[in-house]
């Protein structure tokens, strides 16, 4: 499972800001509710039974099966170097993760096009991890844009990954939560309930 995790942190190392004088080529890198009927029900469930991890710096809480992993990661970008906290955790018996990252981007926000960033971020996580996009749509959250998008592996076709991106334009701040399964299955209540318990202060 750590090649999912491999996966995972490549995919963010490239998901990087366009600002209007930057080039995607240079960089490379219906709205959906955030609560339904299943998320109101199990919320409670996962309230009393996962753990309620709190970003160190406060901006966000989401809920993980068991207590998660931490891994701060810098990246050297044309933008300068960035600097962001991976937290994930991976089940032990099934092949899947779960992680989600967050990473504010050195440049002003009246310069920066949220659009052209979600575009790159998806972009190039396929690029890097060499996958083919199978399916997207545009999602919201508290009023940031953002895709919902499921990866797949080229060269292993079972190896698929779920991801939520979000941009707060005000930061700009990219909020990137997955999903990653070495089975191919994605459609189980634990994944809808991690993505679904994600919440920014």
């Amino acid at each position: 499972m750590r090649l999912s995790l491999i996966i995972g942190i490549s995919s963010i190392i490239t998901i990087l800001p366009l600002a209007s004088n930057l080039d995607a080529a240079d960089i490379l890198y219906p709205s959906s509710q955030s609560l339904s009927e299943f998320t109101k029900t199990n919320i409670i469930y996962l309230a009393n039974n996962w753990y309620n991890y709190k970003a160190t710096d406060g901006s966000y809480t989401i809920y993980f099966p068991q207590k998660p992993q931490e891994k701060n990661l810098s990246v050297n970008t044309p933008l300068g170097k960035l600097n962001t906290l991976f937290v994930f955790y991976e089940y032990p018996q099934e092949k899947r993760i779960f992680y989600v990252s967050h990473v504010k981007y050195p440049v002003e926000p009246s310069e920066y096009n949220v659009e052209k960033g979600l575009d790159g971020a998806r972009d190039g996580a396929a690029q890097n991890t060499n996958s083919i996009i199978v399916s997207e749509k545009k999602i919201n959250y508290k009023g940031f844009p953002g895709r919902e998008i499921i990866f797949q592996s080229r060269e292993r076709p079972d190896l698929k990954t779920l991801a939520r991106i979000y941009i707060d334009p005000t930061g700009p701040i990219l909020y990137s939560l997955q999903v990653i399964t070495e089975d191919g299955n994605l459609d189980f209540p634990e994944a809808k309930a991690f993505l679904d318990s994600f919440v920014v202060f």
